[in-house]
């Protein structure tokens, strides 16, 4: 038997550990997979130049889905493409958003300064028939910030009326930001628009915020701001706020924060006081969430469940998934709804910004998948174009 180097002996355990080690890593993120009634597919896809992300969505009486998004993220360059792009167009599903075509342009007068931006659309039917269409409107050089801005239509979204900016007549013309499905109308009537507002000092792009709601009382004719909070020592306060109500009256605003899990307030009078945030459990970067409440009137969080990359990251982005609530403080485990891009230590993809509808079948889900930008401030327009929105119908949670 010829006999073995001591050296090469010695590098046998290590090699055999190499394999073993790597099968070890998990291949997805050890939680349950969420039941789709149709899983996840791209049925947009990016341009090089014009990413989807911050859609929102609505059932219209026909049945049809509507859906509108900004269509913008950099390395675009907004000024730019609003004489190309001055409104998105929508689209509209008529199989329960298996399948989308795009139709008519937004038909609404934009008289204002200033440009739709990447922050994102809400559609939501009010009490009184109507659809109302929320927006944010950029201003250049003000931290990518604004304010929002609403439209009405009452013929299922083929008029609209001309846009109008929240908050103008006693909030000054500063850096306010309000993301993608976040228009929410209380069961006694209220509109709220959970915004975050740059906390002065902050940096070029608002990294420190505060968050709060702009209320109405009288169907959107006139507003007021609520008090506005942070948590304290969070390296980015309390951004990108949406706002559920639950069946007791009271009202939750979960934000992204920088502590390294999402952060919640509460109000008992209807969103114009706030207490002041907490961590939750729901582990988290500075990320996307959005916050609804189901049929049943439970909460669900659709979030990225992840450790951040380091204090105040607003990275991984990955992956995709949703936790519910009952009250609030207390959440399920985590249920993956995509996951594509995720690797131990490190994530290719963002599956961001998504926007949810309440079908009879199930919850349509839209999002958009991206290359990810960790460590860069920019993608290159070939890393632009990868990935596109995505849509998925998950069953409802189980009690």
């Amino acid at each position: 038997m010829p006999r073995i180097p001591v050296l090469l002996l010695a590098l046998i355990p290590l090699l055999v550990a190499v394999p073993a080690a790597r099968a070890a890593e998990p291949s997805s993120p050890p939680f349950a997979r969420a039941h789709f009634v149709l899983p996840p597919a791209i049925f947009i896809r990016h341009h090089p130049d014009r990413v989807f992300i911050g859609p929102a969505t609505t059932e219209l009486s026909g049945g049809d889905i509507l859906m509108i998004a900004p269509w913008g993220s950099t390395p675009a360059v907004f000024e730019e493409l609003r004489g190309v792009y001055p409104l998105p167009d929508f689209y509209r599903s008529s199989d329960r958003g298996r399948t989308w075509r795009r139709t008519e342009r937004l038909a609404m007068a934009w008289n204002i300064t200033g440009t739709i931006n990447n922050g994102g659309f809400s559609l939501l039917r009010l009490h009184d028939g109507r659809l109302a269409l929320l927006a944010h409107r950029y201003v250049p050089d003000n931290k990518g910030g604004g304010l929002p801005v609403i439209s009405f239509s009452s013929d299922d979204g083929r008029m609209w009326t001309p846009a109008r900016i929240v908050g103008r007549e006693f909030a000054p013309d500063d850096a306010w930001y309000v993301m993608n499905d976040r228009l929410r109308q209380l069961r006694g009537g209220r509109l709220l628009i959970p915004v975050a507002h740059a906390v002065r000092g902050s940096g070029s792009e608002g990294d420190l915020a505060e968050a709060g709601c702009f209320y109405s009382d009288d169907a959107g004719a006139t507003w007021k701001l609520s008090n506005l909070v942070r948590p304290a020592g969070a390296l980015r306060g309390m951004a990108e706020p949406c706002a559920a109500e639950l069946p007791d009256g009271k009202v939750l605003m979960l934000g992204r924060s920088g502590t390294g899990f999402l952060v919640r307030s509460w109000s008992a009078d209807g969103g114009i006081t706030w207490s002041a945030p907490v961590n939750t459990p729901l582990l988290s970067p500075c990320t996307s969430l959005t916050l609804r409440t189901l049929p049943d009137g439970r909460l669900i969080v659709f979030y990225n469940h992840v450790r951040e990359d380091g204090p105040g990251s607003l990275f991984p982005r990955c992956p995709l998934v949703y936790a519910v609530s009952a009250d609030g403080e207390h959440w399920s485990a985590p249920v993956i709804v995509d996951d594509e891009g995720w690797n131990p230590g490190v994530a290719t993809r963002e599956n961001i910004y998504p926007a949810i509808s309440f079908l009879r079948e199930g919850m349509l889900v839209l999002w958009s998948s991206h290359f990810s930008t960790a460590g860069r401030k920019r993608r290159t327009l070939d890393e632009n174009a990868i990935g596109g929105g995505k849509r998925a119908i998950l069953a409802y949670p189980e009690r």
